[in-house]
C-alpha cells in the first residue's frame, strides 16, 4: 500500500495528509488543526501508477532550504525594492508582479501595504517522482506574519543543473476541506495540463474557473466549480463598485464595470491527489474596466492608490486596472461524484489607467 499522509499543519510529516483549514475569508482565519490518526486506506485507488515503495524524491530537508531561501530574496527585494534581488529562486509572474509592484510604490507608498510573502517555514512538501525534468513540487508554507494563513507555493527544477525556483504561490482558502495527498518520502505523479481521468483537465478546469470569475455562475450550467471564497468576494467587490459608482445616477447614465479573467499560457504544475485527483497550480490574469456613458464624468473627491498611479481623478471615457492572481485548486477523478475546488489564491494589482 502506497504510504499516505494528511497535510495537516499539526502534526508530523507522517502518516496520512489532509489539507484543513479554519472558518473565515480568504485572507484571514486560522489554520485548524486537527488530531493525527492512524493510517486509513485512500477513498479511491490512485489513477497513476501504483507506487509500493519509496522512490528517490527530493528530501524534507532540501525543501526547507528551498523554502528559506526564496523567502529570504523575496524579503530582500521587498526591502530594496529592487526586482533584480529576486533571482535566481523567483522567476516568472512571482517575479513580473514584484516589478510591478515596486513601480506602483514609487508613485504611491501606500501600494508598500499590499506586499504580503510567504513566510519561510515548511509545513508540508509534495514533490514530484522520477526522473523527468522539469520536477515539479508544491509546497504548504508558513505566512510571514504571525498566526497567518499558509501558502501553496510552487517549485520548479527545469533540469539537473538547475535550482528550485518558484513563480507563483497561492494563499490557501480557509474554510473549506482539502485532499489528501501522498506521503513525501513516496512521491505525486506528475499530472499533465491536459490530463485524462478527471472530472476536467487541469487546462479546463483553469478555463472554467476563469470564466466563472468573469461571468458569474452562469458560466458553470453544469455546475462542476464549488464554491469558493476567492470568488465569492471578488463578485462581491465588483457589486460593492457597481453600487457606489452608480449611487443617484439615471439608468441611462449609468457607469458599467466588467473584469475579465484569462488563463497565463506556460504556467502550471499539478500533481496527483491520493484519490486519484489533482492539485494543480496556474495564473490568472484580469483587467477590470470602467465604461464612462458618453458625456458624463466618474470623479473622485479625493486621491486614492489608484488615481495617484493614473495622476488624474476625473474619468470621462474608461477607467482600467489590471491584475494577476496566483490559484490553486483540486481536480477530482471523473467518477468521484464532487466538484472542482478552488483551494488557493492570491492577486495583485499590477497597473492602472485611465482616459
Amino acid at each position: 500500500m502506497t504510504p499516505t499522509t494528511p497535510w495537516n499543519p499539526a502534526t508530523p510529516l507522517m502518516g496520512r495528509r489532509r489539507l484543513l483549514m479554519g472558518t473565515g475569508t480568504l485572507l484571514a482565519g486560522a489554520v485548524l488543526a486537527g488530531c493525527a490518526s492512524e493510517p486509513e486506506p485512500p477513498a479511491a485507488p490512485p489513477s497513476g501508477p501504483t507506487l509500493a515503495e519509496p522512490t528517490p524524491v527530493t528530501g524534507e530537508g532540501q525543501f526547507e532550504t528551498f523554502v528559506t531561501e526564496i523567502h529570504d530574496a523575496v524579503m530582500a527585494a521587498d526591502e530594496a525594492r529592487d526586482a533584480a534581488l529576486l533571482a535566481p529562486r523567483v522567476t516568472g509572474s512571482a517575479a513580473e508582479f514584484r516589478t510591478a509592484a515596486y513601480g506602483m510604490i514609487a508613485k504611491a507608498e501606500e501600494w508598500a501595504e499590499d506586499l504580503k510573502r510567504p513566510g519561510n517555514e515548511l509545513i508540508v512538501p509534495m514533490t514530484s517522482v522520477g526522473d523527468a525534468f522539469p520536477r515539479v513540487a508544491i509546497a504548504l508554507v508558513s505566512d510571514s506574519v504571525a498566526e497567518g494563513v499558509p501558502y501553496f507555493m510552487v517549485l520548479q527544477q527545469n533540469d539537473a543543473r538547475s535550482p528550485y525556483t518558484t513563480w507563483g504561490w497561492a494563499q490557501q482558502a480557509v474554510g473549506i476541506e482539502m485532499p489528501m495527498v501522498p506521503d513525501q518520502r513516496v512521491g505525486s505523479e506528475p499530472v499533465a495540463i491536459d490530463e485524462a481521468g478527471l472530472l476536467m483537465t487541469p487546462a479546463e478546469a483553469l478555463a472554467l474557473y476563469a470564466k466563472v470569475l468573469s461571468d458569474g455562475d452562469g458560466a458553470d450550467p453544469e455546475d462542476k466549480l464549488a464554491p469558493n471564497p476567492f470568488q465569492t468576494v471578488t463578485h462581491e467587490r465588483i457589486q460593492a463598485e457597481r453600487a457606489e459608482l452608480n449611487a443617484g445616477v439615471e439608468r441611462d447614465e449609468a457607469a458599467t464595470i466588467k473584469e475579465v479573467y484569462t488563463v497565463k499560457e506556460g504556467e502550471f504544475a499539478g500533481l496527483r491527489t491520493d484519490d486519484g485527483g489533482a492539485i494543480v497550480m496556474g495564473t490568472l490574469m484580469s483587467t477590470r474596466t470602467v465604461d464612462v456613458k458618453d458625456g458624463a464624468t466618474m470623479s473622485y473627491a479625493e486621491d486614492n492608490k489608484y488615481t495617484k498611479l493614473i495622476g488624474k481623478k476625473d474619468f470621462t471615457d474608461t477607467y482600467v486596472r489590471t491584475y494577476g492572481t496566483t490559484v490553486a485548486m483540486y481536480v477530482p477523478p471523473a467518477d468521484a461524484g464532487t466538484q472542482i475546488q478552488p483551494i488557493g489564491g492570491t492577486q495583485t494589482a499590477l497597473a492602472a489607467s485611465g482616459t
